[in-house]
């Protein structure tokens, strides 16, 4: 079968699924799209294989966004035990170019061709025109990344701010994180603002209520949003409120006046456009505002929630395109 140059494969892999399809890069369709559990494989080699036999033809280009820090070495996965290398995806695929790049940092790259129907804004005004933006989510992780403007166009900034240090609020926090924190060294952000940490909160909230609470992040926002559970209620709205603060933290480390958007696998259930919501997103933007006299330079940035479910793929059709001009 005849490929169109232009055609490549994209795959999103965070620390609970992948996902995979066909795209092409100057148009940034997404077909052949297909989500899969990452435990079912030993590797993203193995699940790349059962992919593609899937289709009926192999594009010269690939593209991979990743839960984790990308190198020229070997790529190992934060949340994920899998490791792999540019040579071995490319051995896997036989595609001629193979770019690698983390999830986030796509998703920055997906921000431009968002349209109305993939966000919701739950608090702030209107974007000001080609100012940075910030990408933040919790899941598995805590995933960040930014999007700025330049004379060649938007270029987007990947890290690790997940991974910075949290800082309590008052006694009532103290106590819950240290809780949490058990004697161990460093808390970071991730570790309270992510699946697990939802998990470790609802734990110790029912500590401290007498109830043995165990029960996973999914369920945990699954009763919230039944609002039929106080405990799970409460376990989320710390929650909400803690990536509030962080968000309002990474707005003003880029000047994000172009956008706060929350993405991962977990903002989409928390924020979801019901009315039982409200209150979590009312204490998201007050924590995010929190920021003494820097409260009315944070009150006018929109915060969207990113609903699309392959922001990411298109993001990494954006980075290929960027990285394989036409006729390479």
């Amino acid at each position: 079968m005849t490929v169109n140059p232009r055609m490549a494969l994209v795959g999103e892999i965070d620390g609970t699924e992948v996902r995979f399809a066909i795209t092409d890069v100057e148009e940034l369709t997404i077909t052949l799209f297909v989500a899969l559990r990452c435990d079912m494989f030993p590797s993203l080699q193995a699940a790349i294989e059962a992919y593609l036999a899937s289709i009926p033809y192999r594009p010269t280009m690939a593209g991979f966004a990743v839960a984790g820090p990308v190198t020229d070495g070997v790529v190992n996965l934060t949340n994920l035990p899998w490791s792999f290398t540019r040579e071995e995806l490319r051995a896997e695929t036989g595609a001629t170019h193979v770019h690698l790049l983390n999830d986030f940092e796509a998703l920055a790259l997906s921000l431009p061709y968002l349209g109305a129907h993939d966000l919701h804004r739950i608090g702030g005004g209107e974007p000001v025109d080609r100012a940075t933006k910030v990408v933040l989510g919790p899941g598995a992780g805590l995933g960040v990344a930014a999007l700025a403007p330049s004379p060649g166009g938007w270029i987007s900034l990947p890290g690790e701010g997940g991974h910075v240090s949290f800082a309590v609020k008052d006694a009532e926090e103290l106590l819950l994180v240290e809780g949490i924190r058990k004697g161990k060294g460093h808390v970071s952000a991730e570790r309270l603002i992510s699946a697990p940490g939802l998990e470790a909160i609802f734990r110790v909230l029912g500590e401290t209520r007498g109830v043995d609470a165990k029960l996973s992040a999914g369920e945990i926002i699954e009763r919230a949003l039944a609002g039929e559970d106080r405990l799970a209620e409460d376990a989320v709205g710390y929650l909400a409120m803690w990536l509030g603060r962080f968000a309002g933290d990474m707005a003003l480390v880029y000047g994000a006046r172009g956008g706060v958007y929350l993405a991962g696998s977990m903002a989409p259930n928390i924020f979801a456009d019901q009315a039982g919501n409200a209150s979590r997103a009312a204490a998201f933007n007050q924590a995010f505002q929190d920021k003494g006299r820097l409260a009315s330079y944070l009150a006018p940035i929109p915060i969207y929630v990113v609903r699309s479910i392959d922001a990411g793929l298109r993001g990494t059709a954006v980075a290929l395109s960027m990285r394989v001009p036409p006729g390479s």
